[in-house]
């Protein structure tokens, strides 16, 4: 389990690395989603451990958003979607947001006694500020990988740094971050060409002509083919097909009813596909009543959840036909999780949605 902890965060840390091989123009607006995070991007070594902090600014929003709505082929709905829910799960409007990841690979368990007391914000004017809210993992004895977002008040001034204390080295470590543009990639500089003169050595003497050697006589040509005889020709006409019994009478159309799992299954599976007047089929005639067409689908697209649907969900069945379905959404370096309630009523032997 170590090992895979290990792998996974070794290729988390050099995954800006590998992102430099490549002039920031050609990469549009992934390439200056980088840069930003490259720029907001600190790490130090402890004792027994590894701390590795990304601080996620406003001007990150929009290139990565523009780099996802691409990547996935949203409308311009569902990029504003997307956009409000990115905003919205990382606070940055009214905080500053960090992503914290821990690595702890010692025999004991790294303990900060207590995470407020052992991290803060450092802003320029010296002070230091403690966060706003943290994930309360970090509260507990690190063993591993351990990631999670911390908050800090929001900071007119974003020449500011992060300080931690207990890592194992120093009584205070300060993580700073890089305060002019971060280049991903320089291109060589172009040197003039240099004109080289090669000497070749003279040729040698050509070999003369090899005699051609004579070659055989073709083949005489086959003789010709026997024509066949009438009565051969007349077994190869084609033979009058035979009679065929009339078919019997079509039988009554046979109504299929789609079980409560399946119907669930189809209404996840148009959801994905964009299809709302699919979805809006499936819906109870309590949920029609309240909402039309148009009004459904706004709601549909409200939630941002048909591209991480695409990605994968759960559904968790509660009691009374109601189901919860699951799904991962990405946020830059994590997931989070979100979940849409429904339910199952059956309307004489038809199953159908509850939104």
């Amino acid at each position: 389990m170590v090992s895979r902890f290990r792998t996974v965060f070794l290729f988390c840390l050099l995954l800006p690395a590998l992102l430099v091989a490549a002039p920031v123009a050609s990469w549009g607006d992934i390439g200056e989603a980088t840069a930003i995070l490259e720029k907001w991007t600190s790490f130090h070594w402890g004792r027994d451990c590894l701390v590795w902090i990304v601080h996620y600014p406003e001007e990150l929003v929009e290139p990565w958003i523009a780099a996802e709505a691409a990547r996935g082929g949203m409308s311009e709905g569902e990029r504003e979607d997307y956009r409000k829910a990115f905003v919205a799960d990382l606070r940055i409007n009214d905080t500053e947001p960090f992503l914290v990841t821990i690595y702890a690979f010692g025999p004991r368990p790294l303990d900060f006694g207590g995470f407020a007391e052992a991290v803060g914000l450092v802003t320029a004017g010296g002070e230091k500020v403690k966060p706003l809210s943290y994930e309360r993992k970090f509260d507990q004895p690190v063993s591993g990988i351990v990631q999670g977002l911390v908050f800090f008040p929001k900071q007119p001034d974003k020449n500011f740094s992060v300080v931690m204390k207990r890592l194992g080295v120093v009584e205070e470590q300060l993580f700073s971050f890089a305060k002019e543009e971060t280049v991903l990639a320089a291109l060589p500089e172009e040197r003039p060409k240099e004109v080289v003169v090669v000497e070749l050595p003279p040729a040698p003497p050509k070999a003369p002509p090899k005699p051609k050697v004579q070659e055989a006589p073709p083949p005489p040509p086959p003789p010709p083919p026997i024509p066949a005889a009438r009565e051969e020709l007349a077994e190869l006409k084609p033979q009058p097909e035979p009679d065929l019994p009339p078919p019997p009478p079509p039988a009554k159309d046979q109504v299929i009813f789609i079980s409560r799992d399946k119907t669930l299954e189809l209404f996840i599976r148009r959801w994905i596909d964009g299809d709302t007047a699919g979805m809006y089929d499936l819906l109870s005639s309590d949920t029609r009543t309240l909402l039309n067409e148009e009004q459904f689908g706004r709601q549909v697209g409200a939630t941002g959840l048909r591209l991480s649907l695409r990605d994968g969900y759960k559904v968790q069945w509660q009691e009374g036909d109601r189901a919860k379905v699951v799904t991962a959404q990405k946020m830059l370096l994590f997931r989070t999780l979100r979940s849409k309630m429904l339910s199952l009523v059956k309307e004489g032997k038809i199953w159908k949605v509850t939104w």
